[in-house]
């Protein structure tokens, strides 16, 4: 199936009117892994959402970053979505962490469809939900858990997703994560090696389970 009847069938996209006008005036490009999607600081000029792959979306200050979330398959960036309707800056970074396929869609047609169509306006309304969902959850681990039960978890996550248990990782990159500091990682890590959760090798982690 061609990649954007399936971006069409994923968001029950069943206009036909707006199939036309998305394969008209969007792009599909590909991106290797590192290259920035999007900018911190710089005007959101096409939303892009993610047909394949995924990308890290994160903000960072001085020499720290902190990620906000991960776009998968048929996602997009709440932030830039947002930026669509109010012709602002990016607030956020957003890299690939794996090659994708992204769609292009200049920010002109994206407030005009939410009122035209119904599908896309679910589409909106459901990113907003999704992804103040997810804030949410961050926030209550932030608020409730200290930051090694939180690696732990992330570590876990990351062991599920790859389905292994070796995380090819370095303790910079799990830093990156919590917009905190390598050595403060490296110190939590050695303590979840003592209590044998884990197992540090060179840039790698074994969730010991």
């Amino acid at each position: 199936m061609d990649i954007l009847q399936q971006f069409f069938k994923h968001l029950h996209i069943h206009e036909e009117a707006l199939q036309k006008e998305i394969t008209k005036y969007a792009t599909i490009t590909s991106h290797k892994k590192g290259e920035h999607l999007i900018v911190l600081h710089e005007y959101i000029k096409v939303l892009k959402i993610v047909l394949k792959g995924k990308v890290r979306v994160y903000q960072e200050s001085e020499d720290r970053e902190i990620l906000i979330y991960y776009l998968n398959t048929m996602e997009t960036c709440t932030l830039s979505l947002s930026a669509c309707f109010d012709d602002c800056k990016s607030t956020v970074n957003a890299i690939v962490e794996e090659e994708s396929l992204v769609l292009n869609i200049p920010v002109r047609y994206v407030n005009d469809w939410c009122y035209r169509y119904k599908s896309w306006n679910t589409f909106t309304i459901k990113t907003f939900r999704d992804s103040y969902l997810i804030l949410m959850d961050s926030y209550s681990k932030l608020a409730f858990k200290t930051l090694k039960e939180r690696i732990l978890d992330y570590l876990l996550a990351e062991a599920n997703e790859q389905n292994h248990c070796t995380l090819t990782m370095s303790h910079q990159q799990i830093a990156n994560e919590f917009g905190t500091t390598r050595e403060v990682v490296s110190r939590l890590l050695k303590k979840l090696e003592k209590e044998n959760l884990i197992h540090l090798g060179q840039k790698s982690v074994q969730v010991i389970r």
